[in-house]
């Protein structure tokens, strides 16, 4: 299997665990976020597949920008999201996740190709917003508070500061 085949069954599997979070999911805040998030993997997928065929896909992920809003939905006079999500589903996502970034990030190090390195580069940036967004999920549940979510640093967050 080469790195395409393997990077695209990498995002295949993360929109497959995002899909089924979001059918266990009581709240639609919640529902929206794995749904937005699945959406994310196909379209990291798509990126990959047009790589494979040396072509470059243009793409903006507006996930950061949609996250505030999910979150205020998600929270809204409501402790279910408490009780409905598993922590550990959360922290398996985490760990999907984590391991996504340093994949890209390796595979960014190690290509010889410009067009690879900043796809992979991209990449790797897309898969930090997902992280952030599941941490800060995560942290909501376990009692913690929503880091970043209303700071003026979420608000202006970009992918430089992910890099």
């Amino acid at each position: 299997m080469d790195i395409y085949e393997f990077a695209m069954k990498m995002e295949l599997d993360g929109k497959k665990h995002y899909t089924e979070l979001m059918e266990i999911a009581d709240n639609n805040g919640v529902k929206v976020l794995f749904n937005i998030l699945a959406q994310e993997e196909q379209a990291h997928y798509d990126i990959l597949k047009s790589l494979q065929n040396k072509i470059e896909l243009g793409y903006e992920s507006k996930v950061l920008d949609m996250a505030k809003n999910v979150f205020e939905m998600m929270f809204e006079g409501s402790d279910q999201v408490k009780t409905m999500l598993s922590g550990d589903a959360l922290v398996h996502a985490l760990k999907l996740e984590n391991e996504s970034i340093a994949f890209y990030k390796e595979k960014m190090i190690a290509s010889t190709d410009e067009l690879e390195k900043k796809t992979f580069k991209k990449l790797m940036v897309e898969e930090k917003k997902h992280y952030f967004l599941i941490e800060n999920l995560y942290d909501h549940i376990s009692g913690g508070l929503i880091r970043g979510i209303e700071s003026a640093e979420f608000q202006q967050m970009d992918d430089e500061e992910l890099e």
